[in-house]
């Protein structure tokens, strides 16, 4: 009977143990950071130097996340590791993990700060006004998809060093430098270009339809290549506001001025009053305009009584004026 109480008690101690143990291996493993199976990361970004432990699989040992296992690829590159060598680092590591293709791999990217082509254009820019270069000048560089990436974790700095300039070809060659401020460069770029004059011309910030009159609200300025510019490209903005399309224009497009014309005041086929003035007296009669006129024009006008034509000037809105050149103008302009 008291052997029988005695295993009693001894499982039931067990039984008591047993959750005890447990909690203890529970609260080892979150110390340690096992809160789950070993698993390979998706996309993997790295900042530093090198690729940790810890970059390449989710629930690693926190003693162990931290090891560096390879170099990272150059700053904005990326490296692409296979299914094998990542296996030989999970086993090397005693992480239990394992690919389930032998097709796997790891891509993984290097985090950087891109040094775009306006940041270097306008360092050359700056490295270049030794020269005298002409008025709205603008620097093209050959490659205009140039970027350069550096490491995160440094301040960076752009340098220009070894210019070198063509005044006649406007062509130049510069070594673009890029570090950490106040050090020495870790990247050397070579760089080719041309510098090139520009203009401002005046175009218009929305589309104008034909007949409308171009107000100074119309305008937008923009830049282009002086080389590129049509000889009757409108570069002077008073040439443009009060002038009329004589087609629609689309915004920010440089305008000819074959494209404007002054605004149409009397149109063809409309009915107009002709004015006649005398010293000490004004006739009228009526018309027909056979051309379209401007504010200024002379245009022909038929008189609806006579049906004679006449040379008339256009003085405003269906409104033209006849000088008294002689009697015989005036008689075909009035209804006699």
């Amino acid at each position: 009977m008291k052997r029988f109480i005695s295993y009693i008690t001894f499982f039931t101690l067990l039984l008591l143990a047993a959750p005890a143990i447990s909690a203890d291996q529970t609260d080892e493993d979150l110390a340690l950071g096992n809160d789950g199976p070993v698993t390979l990361r998706e996309n993997i970004i790295v900042s530093g130097s090198y690729i940790r432990l810890g970059d390449l699989f989710d629930n690693v040992p926190l003693d162990k996340a931290e090891t560096a296992v390879a170099y990272a690829p150059k700053p904005g590159r990326r490296a692409s590791f296979d299914a094998r060598w990542l296996f030989r680092v999970a086993r090397a590591y005693g992480l239990q993990w394992r690919p389930l293709s032998a097709d796997l791999r790891a891509m993984v990217s290097r985090d950087s700060i891109i040094i775009n082509r306006d940041e270097i254009q306008d360092s050359l820019m700056t490295a270049m006004m030794q020269y005298d270069l002409p008025q709205n000048a603008k620097i093209q560089l050959s490659n205009r998809n140039l970027r350069l990436h550096v490491p995160t974790e440094i301040m960076p700095e752009i340098k220009i060093e070894d210019v070198t300039f063509n005044r006649r070809s406007m062509r130049f060659a510069a070594i673009v430098a890029v570090g950490e401020k106040n050090m020495n460069a870790i990247q050397r770029v070579r760089v080719t270009g041309q510098v090139l004059k520009m203009i401002d011309v005046p175009t218009l910030a929305r589309r104008v339809a034909k007949g409308d009159v171009i107000s100074e609200n119309d305008i937008h300025w923009i830049q282009m290549r002086a080389d590129r510019a049509q000889r009757d490209i409108i570069t002077d903005v008073h040439s443009l506001v009060g002038m009329s399309p004589k087609r629609h224009l689309r915004q920010e497009k440089p305008i000819r001025a074959s494209d404007i014309q002054r605004p149409v005041l009397v149109e063809k086929g409309s009915l107009v009053t002709i004015i006649l003035k005398k010293p000490g007296m004004m006739l009228t009669s009526r018309g027909k305009a056979m051309q379209n006129g401007a504010d200024g024009e002379t245009i022909r006008i038929t008189n609806t009584n006579t049906s004679r034509t006449i040379e008339a000037v256009v003085v405003g809105s269906s409104v033209v004026t006849v000088l008294p050149t002689g009697q015989y103008n005036a008689q075909l302009a009035l209804n006699n």
